[in-house]
C-alpha cells in the first residue's frame, strides 16, 4: 500500500506559530561501514579493483670472484568486481500541507532519511540484510563471510569475562590455531584496525580486564568519537540494525577487522529531487497518486553504493572456504 503525508500526520508540527527547527531535526546517525571502509568513487555501474602481486623474489650473496645471479619473480593478478545497488524512497505530500507548514518538511525529512540510508548500508554490509542482488555473495556481507571462513569465536553456555578476553584477543598459545578474533586476523597476515558491536554489548565489555588488570574497553568521551578496544577504535551500531541473537550461526556480538580491506564504492551520493507532476504506481502498474490532479508534491531520494571485502578468496572466480584468509573475525554468543 502506498504511503502519503497528510495534514493529520504532521498537525502537531505545522500548527504552532513558533517551532525550533533544530529540535525537530534531531541528530543524523552515521554508518560505521562508511566510517571505517575505504571510500572509492564508481564512475560506472561496475568498478573493477585489480591487484598484481609478486609471489617471491630472490637475491643472492656475491663472492669476490662470482658472477651475479639472475632471478625471474613470478607474478599473479586478481580482480574484484564491485557492483552498485540503489537505495531509494519517494515521499508524497499534499501540497497544502507543505504550504501551511511552519518548517520546510522536505528539509526536515533529510536527517531521518540519511540516517535510514546509513542504517541500510550497515545492515547490508555487516549482515547481508536486504542487500542488493547486484552486490553478489562473495565478500559483500562481513559476518556471513567470516562464519564461512571459520573466523567465528563462540561463547559457551556460561560466558565469563576471562573467556571473552580470549575470544576477543586470542591467547596465542597454539600458533596456527587461533582461539580469538584478533589472533585469527594476525595469523592471516592482517591487522585489527577497528571494531564494531551492537549497543547491548557495552555492558559485557565494561568490566573485562586483561591479564595486567587493565580495562580493555574505553567508552567514547564525546559525541561522534568512537570508543576503544585494545587501543583500536570501537563503534556501536543501533540495536534496531543489529539483530538480537537467536542462537544461529550468523549471530554476532562483535566484529573486528582490517578495514583497509573493506571498500565502499559510491556511484551516486544522496540525491534529492522534488516533483509536482507525474504519477506514482503500485507494483501492478496501477496509478496510486497523480501529483498534478491531486495537488501533491513528492520528494524522491536516491543513492547508489557498492561494497566489497578484498581478500584472495573473494576475488572474481574464487570460492571462500573454512581456513582461508579473511580480514574480519567475529565474537559470537553460544550457537545452539
Amino acid at each position: 500500500m502506498a504511503n502519503r503525508v497528510q495534514r493529520g500526520d504532521v498537525a502537531s508540527i505545522i500548527l504552532p506559530d513558533e517551532v525550533s527547527e533544530e529540535l525537530l531535526r534531531g541528530a543524523k546517525e552515521s554508518s560505521v561501514v562508511q566510517a571505517y571502509s575505504r571510500g572509492i568513487p564508481m564512475l560506472a555501474q561496475n568498478k573493477v579493483i585489480t591487484e598484481a602481486e609478486v609471489n617471491q623474489a630472490n637475491v643472492f650473496w656475491v663472492g669476490e670472484v662470482n658472477r651475479k645471479s639472475t632471478d625471474a619473480p613470478t607474478m599473479t593478478q586478481k580482480t574484484w568486481t564491485m557492483s552498485a545497488g540503489e537505495l531509494a524512497v519517494i515521499i508524497p505530500l499534499d501540497e497544502d500541507v507543505q504550504d501551511d507548514a511552519t518548517v520546510d518538511l522536505f528539509e526536515l525529512y533529510k536527517v531521518p532519511i540519511e540516517t535510514a540510508i546509513a542504517n541500510a548500508l550497515d545492515a547490508a554490509a555487516l549482515f547481508g540484510t536486504t542487500k542488493p542482488t547486484s552486490w553478489g555473495t562473495l565478500g559483500t556481507d562481513i559476518i556471513p563471510n567470516a562464519v564461512v571462513a571459520g573466523h567465528g569465536f563462540e561463547e559457551d553456555a556460561t560466558p565469563t569475562d576471562a573467556e571473552l578476553l580470549t575470544l576477543i584477543s586470542g591467547s596465542g598459545l597454539v600458533p596456527g590455531t587461533p582461539d580469538g578474533a584478533m589472533q585469527a586476523l594476525e595469523e592471516d597476515g592482517y591487522e585489527a584496525t577497528a571494531a564494531v558491536a551492537h549497543t547491548r554489548f557495552k555492558s559485557r565489555l565494561r568490566n573485562v580486564k586483561d591479564l595486567d588488570e587493565r580495562y580493555i574497553f574505553g567508552d567514547a568521551v564525546s559525541a561522534g568519537v568512537p570508543g576503544s578496544l585494545f587501543g583500536m577504535p570501537l563503534s556501536f551500531v543501533k540495536n534496531s540494525v543489529w539483530p538480537a541473537p537467536t542462537g544461529v550461526a550468523g549471530d554476532a556480538h562483535l566484529v573486528i577487522g582490517d578495514w583497509s580491506q573493506s571498500f565502499l564504492g559510491t556511484r551516486k551520493g544522496i540525491k534529492y529531487k522534488v516533483f509536482d507532476q507525474g504519477t506514482i504506481t503500485d507494483g501492478a502498474g496501477n496509478v496510486i497518486y497523480s501529483l498534478m490532479e491531486q495537488d501533491m508534491v513528492a520528494l524522491r531520494v536516491t543513492a547508489r553504493y557498492g561494497f566489497k571485502v578484498i581478500a584472495d578468496d573473494t576475488a572474481d572466480g574464487e570460492t571462500l572456504a573454512a581456513g582461508e584468509p579473511f580480514p574480519f573475525a567475529i565474537v559470537q554468543p553460544e550457537i545452539v
